[in-house]
């Protein structure tokens, strides 16, 4: 069975149906087939009740309640003689006890169990036992046993013609070669499996073998092809009653999480499956319900919790007598320790651990890289080289890109301790090559914008190997392929037509969006108007909403189907950035390696390198002493009489001038009013650059300033083409605080003969989606919030509630220009590679070419003066980053103070004229 006929057979509605009745005919079948054996007497009865209850209890995934039932059924029929009768409950029995972890009393049960069938000629059940032992050996950590015993499982049944013996004879032996890294022979014995459940209608096993296939995926890499297997398991599971196997999924789905780097979705996912599997007794899940809570810990920096967690789950192992799952996660602890600085007891955990993993190259090679990147710290740099030389040879042909990265990344650092530059630089691009090749095929944005969250370092070491090799075209096309990917790979499609129209799974999740999205802004409205008493509870219901809106949009993106993967290094090219620059304009980009901020200048065809300009901790303590002056000047009133506002101006000032002392004075920049594209890093997208203060003048004095979050970006929305002339879409929102709006858009509205505005009630969600998309230019006048718990519920209050950035991804804008003048709509959340998520983000991505947003909250009649200024100058043809530096130099000589007229920034192209 090939994917599609799988994920067609996985969406097949009439699944649940036939789920249950395949499980009800196989009980029943089980229960009629001992009454025939034991007759009606009072002792047969009971034997019988007890067998269908314990049969039940296993149904609902409660293995623990039902042991004391089959033992009484068991005993019960072979005191009446029912030895046959025994054995049918017997084999149930044994798979609820190696469930719960009873895994000596399951094996006893097994042999025992065994020898009857034979004795009895019952070659069948003799062989399904052996499929029980085999598991048994498995949970044990003895795979070579497992896989024997297994193969004769399977030849017995293929001798019998019991095809779904068969069926899931080859499901556990593709869980055995898994264990062993043998992913190819895995896939094969999954896939028959897979075949022989679909036909012979046993869907529990079918949709099981499918969360196999989908961890088959997930350790070779293929991230996208995993998530979507998952979600149609979810979709079906989602829809019975009772199942314990929908855990399974979830726990599948929680690995996934932490490889991908959504870290609180793992710890939440963990911990809820950690006490389901504990209610449940089910201990083997339990243990790898630990070890992946303990592994996510680590990630997040919550080491203490991490090393508790993780020990819970390494005597957990012990417990059941995995010795090689044991030595699993003492390799974890281990890379605890040199995550904590002691590397010496890191060395001593692993050289315990790899005594257990010999035969096992993916953990024995990630235990050695483990061993090696603790040697690194304490100086044994040709010791640890031979061991990642071993760790690298195992890991050959495995397929596993998580591992190769890591192995290559510490060779790469190694090689540059023992000054083989050429070797280092081939580790570090081998390193880039795999983990890219992981990225490109994630189908779910988020997924896309977390994946490369702890993988960065790689890209840094390399950037500082190529500019101390003078290499900086080079050095500065690997620095813009660590940033802003997820959105740069946005933009290149855009335009192409929606996807999941024809997949019936997908609208049924859009209209339950569609109905969650409701329910959220009138919970958000209704918080609005209560006081404090009632909010907690609100709140509560928020992020509940919040939550399942997220999942739901994740899932329609994991099931749209394959879209052509965009090249983006034509985008990321030197070349193509230096041909897309307006001319006469520099291109200035910061990043951060090792040994602090780089700044890129490109100039026509010249490039120059600034190095070692500080850190961004530096920078970082003179934004919170600018946040914090800005703020006294916000609130007015009292703040004035007690500083004054020459004193606050002046405090203001001295914050610019150190950040310009860092970012600005080491470069060497001669402006004469040209435009100045910026392209920050990390905090430094917190800086209102126009506003940096040389002790006399602004930059706003000497350069146009513009913004781009990767040099990517900025080609792609030079490269769109020009727009004919469409109107002016203007929303204005009046609040108690921002009184103004109104008038602000009736002036604006009066600039422009074409101009369709929608005040007051009129500013409704409803005619914002209909309206938005046919803007040439939309204004947004409002209240704007940015949510840094959550950026993609960053939002703008209409007449009826929120627009969130959430909401924008899914619109088609052909805006040349956006304009949200609002409070804080250029704030966002930095992930994984300079990543920046919020409002900004959502509306590049619907398709802005040009958006103006604010850093910080602005005060109404100054923003509303600043407005009609910029549109004034924009209706006279003025350039967009041309018309908005008029409306900041006009602004400051009203109100001096950089608060007022350096908070609105444009990014995206700010070159262009309107056509209004």
């Amino acid at each position: 069975m090939n994917r599609n006929e799988l994920l067609r057979c996985l969406m097949d509605e009439s699944a649940p149906v036939r789920r249950r009745a395949a499980h009800e005919a196989e009980a029943n079948g089980l229960i009629e087939r001992l009454k025939a054996e034991v007759g009606a007497d009072a002792a047969g009865e009971r034997a019988l009740e007890a067998a269908a209850y314990a049969l039940g209890l296993t149904a609902r995934g409660r293995c623990a309640e039902a042991l004391p039932f089959y033992e009484e059924a068991r005993r019960g029929l072979e005191g009446l003689g029912c030895t046959e009768g025994a054995v049918r409950v017997g084999m149930q029995q044994i798979q609820a006890l190696a469930t719960t972890g009873e895994m000596a009393r399951a094996w006893a049960l097994a042999e025992q169990t065994r020898a009857l069938c034979v004795g009895l000629g019952l070659w069948r059940e003799a062989a399904l036992v052996n499929i029980h032992i085999g598991a048994i050996h498995q949970r044990w950590g003895r795979v070579h046993e497992a896989e024997v015993v297994l193969g004769s499982a399977l030849e017995q049944l293929e001798r019998l013609g019991d095809r779904v013996g068969q069926g899931r004879a080859h499901g556990n032996l593709a869980l055995v070669y898994e264990a062993q890294d043998r992913y190819h022979e895995a896939m094969r014995h999954c896939q028959r499996a897979l075949q022989i459940f679909r036909a012979h209608n046993q869907l529990e096993d079918f949709i099981g073998c499918g969360v196999n296939l989908a961890l088959l995926h997930r350790k070779q890499g293929r991230l996208g092809r995993a998530l979507e297997l998952l979600s149609r398991v979810r979709g079906i599971y989602d829809r019975l009653e009772d199942s314990p196997n929908p855990a399974l999924a979830r726990l599948e789905e929680a690995r996934l999480y932490l490889d991908l780097n959504l870290l609180p979705e793992a710890i939440q996912l963990s911990q809820e499956l950690v006490e389901v599997f504990a209610e449940r007794g089910m201990q083997m899940e339990l243990a790898e319900a630990l070890t992946t809570l303990g592994s996510a810990l680590a990630k997040q920096g919550r080491l203490e919790e991490a090393h508790q967690t993780l020990e819970r789950a390494r005597s957990g192992w012990l417990a059941q007598h995995n010795a090689v799952q044991a030595a699993r996660v003492e390799v974890l602890l281990a890379s605890l320790y040199v995550q904590s600085g002691r590397n010496g007891q890191a060395v001593v955990r692993v050289e315990q651990a790899l005594e257990v993993l010999s035969g096992l190259p993916s953990a024995r090679a990630l235990g050695l890289s483990v061993m090696a990147e603790a040697l690194l710290y304490q100086g044994h740099h040709s010791k640890a080289r031979r061991l990642l030389e071993e760790a690298a040879s195992l890991a050959l042909g495995l397929g596993r890109p998580d591992l190769i990265v890591r192995i290559e990344r510490l060779r790469g650092q190694t090689a540059l301790l023992e000054n083989r530059t050429h070797a280092a630089e081939l580790h570090f691009k081998r390193a880039i090559e795999r983990l890219e090749k992981v990225w490109v095929h994630l189908g779910v944005d988020e997924f896309k914008l977390a994946y490369l969250g702890d993988k960065l370092e790689v890209y840094r070491d390399l950037v500082d190997l190529l500019l101390d090799k003078q290499r900086l075209h080079e050095a500065f096309e690997y620095a813009e392929r660590a940033r802003s990917r997820a959105l740069v790979d946005r933009l290149a499609q855009r335009g192409g037509p929606p996807q999941g129209r024809t997949d019936p799974e997908v609208g049924r999740l859009r209209q339950e969006l569609a109905g969650v999205r409701r329910e959220l802004n009138q919970h958000l409205v209704a918080l609005e108007m209560q006081g404090q008493g009632t909010r907690g509870h609100h709140r509560e219901q928020l992020a509940a909403l919040e939550q399942r809106v997220t999942r739901l949009v994740r899932e329609i993106e994991r099931l749209q189907p394959d879209t052509a993967i965009i090249e983006q290094a034509q985008n990321r090219r030197l070349s193509d950035v230096q041909q897309a620059l307006q001319p006469g304009a520099v291109l200035l980009e910061y990043y951060h390696t090792r040994r602090g901020l780089v700044a890129f200048l490109i100039e026509g065809t010249r490039v120059e390198v600034v190095r070692n300009l500080g850190s961004l901790e530096q920078v970082q303590r003179h934004i919170e002493q600018l946040e914090f002056f800005l703020s006294r000047v916000a609130q007015g009133g009292i703040m004035l009489k007690i500083y004054g506002e020459e004193t606050l101006k002046r405090l203001v000032d001295e914050q610019l001038q150190a950040l310009y002392r860092l970012l600005i004075e080491p470069l060497p920049l001669r402006f004469s009013g040209q435009p100045l594209v910026v392209v920050p890093h990390g905090v430094l997208h917190a800086v209102p650059f126009a506003a940096l203060f040389d002790g006399e003048r602004y930059l706003l004095d000497r350069a146009e300033v513009s913004f781009t979050p990767s040099a990517a970006v900025y080609a792609l929305c030079r490269k769109r083409k020009r727009l004919e002339a469409a109107p002016l879409v203007a929303f204005g929102v009046s609040l108690e605080h921002i009184p103004q709006t109104l008038e602000e858009v009736e002036q604006i509205g009066r600039i422009f003969q074409n101009a369709h505005t929608f005040m007051g009630e009129r500013a409704t969600l409803e005619n914002f989606f209909m309206a938005a998309p046919q803007a040439g230019v939309l204004h947004i006048a409002t209240h704007g919030a940015f949510r840094p718990d959550n950026p993609m519920f960053s939002g703008l209050r209409l007449a009826d509630g929120w627009l969130a950035a959430r909401d924008l991804h899914d619109m088609r804008l052909k805006a040349e220009l956006v304009v949200l003048s609002a409070c804080e709509t250029g704030l966002a959340k930095q992930v994984g590679g300079d990543e920046l998520v919020g409002l900004a983000r959502g509306f590049l991505c619907a398709g802005a070419t040009s958006l103006i947003t604010s850093l910080w909250p602005v005060r109404d009649d100054a923003t509303a003066q600043f407005m009609v200024t910029l549109y004034t100058h924009l209706r006279a043809g003025k350039p967009i980053a041309t018309a908005l530096r008029e409306a900041q130099l006009a602004t400051r000589r009203a109100f001096p103070n950089p608060y007022f007229w350096s908070a609105f920034a444009v990014t995206g192209d700010p070159h262009r004229t309107l056509r209004l």
